[in-house]
């Protein structure tokens, strides 16, 4: 705030130029401001501020404010965990012998190891606000649902291959390649597991893998 000649000037915040509404960039940025300020924090007026979206078009597309928050975290929740499960099942893809799955065991700990901070805990807020919304809460189960299939799939042709253990159930240990991502989480909420121990985290995935083997 500025005064010219005794009269007090507010400074405006500059909006976005209105537009046609994209409707990706309007969830990105949703997805951007959800990872700012968490879903209590979000304000429809930030959005509408980087983007020139009328409050109007987006009640339009997306129903209100919880229609958008909705729609931005399951965007982000399954564009996150399919990146996820598609290195694993090209890492899958490549082993014929028992030989080669224990080779590829530490590349597939690095790929749930290195998942982005962020996305870590993007997953946990998207679970904790799909609790308490059945909409939400539905359209992520039929992704995960997808998901575990896929995992389940490549999981059971290895184990007709003789590489993985056939009296270990194909879509349980998919879901728990995917559980290893919470592993870490709970990692950084302890003060004495620093990232620089990591690599202790790493050994016990690792043999925790090799135990899948046939």
């Amino acid at each position: 705030m500025s005064t010219t000649g005794g009269v007090k000037k507010t400074k405006i915040k500059k909006r976005a130029k209105r537009k046609t509404p994209d409707l990706h960039e309007i969830v990105e940025k949703t997805i951007a401001l959800l990872e700012r300020d968490g879903a209590v924090g979000f304000r429809i007026e930030d959005l509408i501020a980087q983007t020139g979206i009328s409050k109007s078009s987006l009640y339009l597309h997306f129903g209100d404010r919880d229609g958008l928050i909705a729609v931005a975290l399951e965007s982000a929740f399954v564009r996150d965990v399919r990146a996820n499960v598609d290195a694993a099942i090209a890492i899958f893809s490549k082993v014929k012998t028992k030989k080669q799955m224990q080779q590829a065991i530490p590349t597939l700990v690095d790929a749930a190891l290195n998942l982005r901070n962020d996305a870590r805990w993007q997953r946990v807020m998207v679970l904790s606000s799909a609790r308490h919304r059945q909409d939400l809460s539905k359209r992520i189960s039929d992704s995960q649902i997808m998901f575990n299939s896929a995992l389940e799939e490549i999981v059971r042709d290895k184990q007709q291959l003789g590489v993985i253990r056939n009296d270990l159930d194909a879509r349980e240990i998919g879901v728990l390649i995917q559980a290893a991502i919470f592993g870490r989480i709970f990692r950084d909420l302890d003060p004495k597991m620093k990232d620089a121990n990591l690599k202790n985290w790493r050994k016990v995935l690792i043999s925790l893998y090799e135990f899948f083997l046939a």
